[in-house]
């Protein structure tokens, strides 16, 4: 009697391996994860701080409340691993898919992120709660149209921060193609 064993091998990405490597080894992935997060920060996050201005831009902005420059929490950058899927309600909408980033850079403060996409939107100067020397006042102290510290700081790290992560994706991948490999 001639029994038929058949093993596929096949590479998956960063989010399908991340999810496989949680199911069998979750510390492993917990330390993937803290890999991740540290090299973001290092050059990343770093990148988006050198545009930072140190004091706060503009003078209505000299205060430790919820939009002021001086409160701890808005000037956050965090890197976070994403291996959620698409959401069933956009599915049902007609969308073939959603674009989902596995690793995101976001900022937590409402002051930064006021700061970095003022003046994004082509009517921000209408309305009656608007205020048209804002954002070319914005522009001109710091130099720079939105998005002035995100994208343009990120943007430039990226090469960076994808040479430092390889050794890590790696690691993620191959463990998780270690997993396809084992017969069940």
């Amino acid at each position: 009697m001639a029994v038929d064993l058949t093993a596929s091998m096949g590479i998956r990405g960063l989010k399908e391996s991340l999810k496989s490597i949680n199911k069998v080894d979750k510390k492993l992935r917990l330390e993937i994860g803290r890999d991740i997060k540290r090299i973001g920060e290092q050059t990343v996050v770093a990148a988006i701080m050198e545009l930072v201005p140190p004091g706060a831009p503009m003078s209505g902005m000299e205060h430790r409340k919820r939009t002021g420059w001086y409160n701890s929490k808005n000037k956050g950058i965090k890197v976070k691993t994403n291996t959620r899927g698409a959401r069933k309600r956009n599915i049902t909408k007609g969308a073939r898919y959603e674009t989902l980033a596995v690793i995101t850079v976001q900022t937590t403060g409402g002051a930064l992120a006021m700061m970095d996409m003022a003046g994004k939107r082509s009517s921000a100067g209408e309305g009656p709660k608007a205020r048209p020397n804002f954002v070319p006042l914005l522009n001109e102290r710091l130099g720079r149209s939105p998005s002035r510290f995100m994208w343009a700081g990120g943007k430039d790290a990226i090469p960076d921060f994808q040479r430092q992560l390889k050794p890590t994706i790696d690691r993620a991948i191959y463990r998780s193609n270690q997993e396809l490999i084992k017969v069940r």
